[in-house]
């Protein structure tokens, strides 16, 4: 902005002396006599609309008018003949380019006009042209004293005049081009100073001598000395970096080695600050370098590493913590990446899985060294595990359990967790799983739910028990008195003497039949005791069943005939023998018999058929008479049950033929089994007895052992060709039972210990498992649970007998609880333990 000239000086003229010579015209020739200047002399532009202003001030309009003349062409021309308006006019404007001035006015002297302008700040550099004459050496010193550019003596040729103004314009436009470049400069250098104060790294430059000219904020921070005057310079202000904590040598600190012209890149150091602190700085060193090559000095870029150094140190820490913790978890952890590959698991994993981290460690799944199993034992498919299940629907997966079959066939069960892990843009990057072996507290729930079930069904069966044995010794009271009552009244009768002889046959024929009721019922729970304490002997050997069937249908036929119901025999002669007893045989087909007909109302019919099927006799008994309740169907075989318990029931007995049906017909290796429609629609009882089919073989086998089944034991073909495994710690006892099972053709394998068993079941998977109960150590219930326990396909369900001196009922209960299918008490009897074996392996798809 102009500022105005002071006015104080517009009436402080000098008079012009009045003695001066008279004024001379200044100027010789018109503008045509220019002189064109050499080069660089001409005025600086010819061109109108950028011309630059020139003022003449001179009293005489003459030379005024001359001046402007020799100017016109170039310049923008003002004439001005009174000082003081030139000064008033100054103020209200812009100043000119150049002012040429006459020294000699009257009022103000040219001097002084030079001296007011001086003395104002926005015509200090104000280009002055003087003009004055020849001979006037005083006046000329007087203006350039007080402050004229350059002056022209009169008379002067107009070219001189143009030539020196146009230098004037020349000089003041090189003049302002250098202020604006100084200005630019000056701008550049605070906004490069800005930015180096802003800079969040350390900025250091020294001269060519080391002495620091540059220290930014940042860099005085990282040094201590933030807001000291003499900043980090070190010892004279010559080395910056003689405090640090650790540094190398003073002549290999990375800025001086800049200063002899090297380049440091990535340098580390630590700085001990004032304060005692320590900081860690990174950076780098450089040259700087003048145009000609020659030293300039060097500049230090600096990072401050502490707090990065220190937060890497904490998260070393912190992931050493997580892996000391991890590493001592009792759960297995196992990391997988966002493809699935197992990148890492702790030794857990290792140990509940059975795996070596190297086998897991790149692969996306355990198998094939682990196959893992639903709880219903079906596989589990792969996508659908936890850890896979995760990384595809990003939700975490909580509390599965799932199993693991590992690579010997044992089957253990994991509770399983896998939980995403996300980036910060949410994307998945992985998979933490986590997991621990559940098999024994599911072992202990299922043996807890299994002894709950038990508990529950052990009362139901005690209860049921106690209200059979209630309805039984009812049922029996009702049995014994009834005929009782008919024989103790025919006797008293008998007595007295007075019965005709017809009333006396029929008292002695009452008493008779009432008494072999009695003897009946006294038979049949007699055998059933026997049975249940596995007490009843067979004594077995080659039969006809036909023959038997026909003995039984002559007890049974005066008993039908008597009620009017109908026998229709039909009987194979050519079936073939079994291999049984007799009269324990008749006393089934009797007991079949006698129940059709007493269930058969008169007019009934009740057939008997004997036939061969397969490799069987087969026994059917049917009857037209009132049927069995389906819901009774399932315990028909049941000691002690009647479908009709009560005292309305129409027909006698204790409920007991058919239990001893069943057990007797087990007793030989068969079946038996019923049928009926419903009530009024008659039964039917089926029993199955396996055909006797001595074979040359067997007999071969016999003579090569040297050793003889007892005396009336026929061998067993169902036997031959299975694999048996025999467990019992009684040397004899084992010797003897593989030797009566090789007579038959077994191939018989002998331990003496459960450790010894397990692993030859595992082996040579066996088709009936024979063991003794009181083995020391672990004892058959343990061995048959552990059997049990084993996968189908490991042989947890081969079929089981168990031999036990241990006869009683809770005993053989017990047995069949624990896994055997069936017991067998000691001492052996050899006909019974080959019929139990044969009748398992049939039922259960043998060789």
């Amino acid at each position: 902005m102009t500022q105005p000239l002071s006015m104080d000086f517009l009436s402080a003229g000098v008079a012009r002396d009045a003695s001066a010579p008279p004024r001379r015209s200044g100027f010789m020739g018109d503008s045509g006599g220019r002189c064109a200047g050499e080069a660089g002399n001409g005025p600086p532009s010819s061109d109108r609309a950028g011309r630059a202003v020139v003022w003449i001030l001179d009293d005489s309009p003459l030379e005024a008018e001359m001046a402007a003349r020799a100017l016109a062409a170039a310049y923008e021309i003002e004439v001005f003949s009174d000082a003081a308006a030139m000064l008033e006019r100054m103020t209200g404007g812009d100043p000119p380019d150049v002012l040429v001035l006459d020294q000699m006015m009257p009022g103000m002297s040219g001097s002084d006009v030079c001296s007011v302008l001086r003395s104002n700040p926005p015509t200090v550099g104000l280009p002055i042209l003087i003009l004055t004459v020849a001979g006037q050496e005083q006046d000329l010193v007087e203006g350039l004293t007080a402050g004229a550019d350059d002056y022209v003596v009169k008379p002067c040729p107009a070219a001189a005049l143009s030539a020196r103004v146009g230098a004037l314009v020349r000089s003041k436009r090189l003049r302002e081009r250098a202020e604006r470049a100084e200005q630019a400069a000056a701008v550049e250098r605070d906004l490069l100073r800005a930015l180096i104060e802003q800079s969040g790294v350390g900025i250091m430059a020294t001269d060519e001598r080391g002495v620091l000219r540059i220290c930014n904020r940042e860099a005085q921070r990282q040094h201590g000395v933030l807001g000291r005057s003499n900043g980090p310079e070190g010892p004279g202000g010559r080395r910056l970096l003689a405090a640090e904590c650790c540094p190398p040598p003073l002549d290999d600190s990375p800025l001086e080695r800049a200063l002899r012209g090297e380049r440091i890149e990535n340098a580390r150091w630590r700085v001990t600050r004032s304060d005692g602190s320590i900081r860690a700085l990174a950076g780098t060193a450089s040259p700087l370098r003048h145009a000609d090559g020659s030293s300039a000095g060097a500049v230090l870029i600096t990072r401050d590493q502490t707090d990065a150094i220190e937060a890497e140190r904490a998260l070393r820490e912190s992931e050493e913590r997580y892996r000391v913790i991890i590493s001592a978890l009792e759960e297995g952890i196992t990391l997988q990446d966002a493809a699935g590959v197992i990148r890492t698991a702790n030794a857990s994993a290792e140990r509940i899985l059975g795996m070596s981290l190297d086998e897991l460690v790149g692969s996306t799944t355990y198998g094939p060294f682990l196959r893992m199993l639903r709880e219903d034992g079906s596989p589990f498919p792969h996508e659908m595990l936890p850890a896979n299940l995760a990384l595809r629907t990003g939700e975490p997966q909580s509390g599965v359990t799932l199993g693991v079959e590992r690579r010997d066939g044992t089957i253990f069960w994991l509770s399983v967790n896998a939980r995403p892990l996300h980036t910060a843009d949410g994307a998945i990057a992985g998979v933490v799983t986590s997991f621990f072996d559940v098999t024994a507290r599911r072992r202990a729930e299922e043996e807890r739910q299994s002894l709950l079930s038990a508990a529950q069904a052990a009362r139901r069966e005690a209860e049921a028990a106690s209200q059979l044995k209630d309805e039984f010794l009812a049922t029996m009271s009702h049995e014994l008195r009834t005929p009782l009552t008919a024989v103790l009244g025919w006797i008293r009768m008998l007595r007295t003497g007075k019965l005709s002889e017809d009333r006396r046959e029929k008292a002695l024929e009452t008493v008779e039949r009432n008494a072999q009721a009695q003897a009946q019922l006294v038979d049949d729970l007699l055998d059933i005791s026997r049975i249940m304490a596995g007490k009843l002997r067979l004594d077995v050997q080659p039969i006809e069943l036909a023959a038997v069937m026909e003995a039984a249908l002559e007890v049974v036929r005066p008993a039908a005939d008597a009620k009017g119901v109908r026998l229709e025999p039909l009987l194979d002669p050519g079936v073939g023998a079994v291999s049984g007893d007799a009269g324990r045989l008749q006393q089934v087909v009797w007991n079949l018999l006698s129940n059709a007909v007493k269930f058969t109302s008169r007019g009934g019919v009740v057939r008997v058929r004997l036939e061969r099927v397969d490799a069987s006799a087969e026994v059917v008994v049917s009857d037209t008479g009132q049927g069995i309740d389906p819901a009774f169907l399932p315990y028909v075989f049941e000691q002690f049950r009647q479908a009709d318990s009560g005292t309305t029931r129409k027909h006698g007995g204790l409920g007991l033929g058919l239990t001893i049906v069943k057990s007797l017909v087990e007793m030989h290796g068969g079946t038996a089994h019923a049928t009926s429609e419903g009530r009024g629609r008659g039964a039917t009882f089926t029993v199955r007895l396996p055909l006797t089919a001595p074979s040359q073989r067997l007999g071969q086998r016999r003579r090569q052992s040297g050793l003889e089944l007892p005396s009336g034991i026929e061998p067993r073909p169902e036997l031959d060709r299975l694999n048996i495994l025999v467990v019992d710690d009684e040397e004899d006892t084992r010797e003897l039972v593989a030797a009566m099972l090789e007579q038959c053709g077994a191939h018989v394998t002998a331990v003496a210990s459960t450790a010894e068993a397990l692993a030859a079941l595992r082996a040579l998977q066996p088709d009936v498992l024979v063991s003794d109960i009181a083995i020391p150590g672990e004892d058959g219930y343990e061995l048959i649970r552990k059997v049990r326990a084993l996968p189908a396909r490991g042989g947890g369900r081969t079929p089981a007998v168990a031999l036990t001196a241990y006869a009683r009922t809770e005993d053989r209960m017990r047995a069949l609880r624990a896994g055997f299918n069936t017991h067998v008490p000691k001492p052996i009897d050899p006909a019974e333990l080959l019929a139990v074996i044969a009748n398992l392996a049939r039922t259960t798809g043998g060789p």
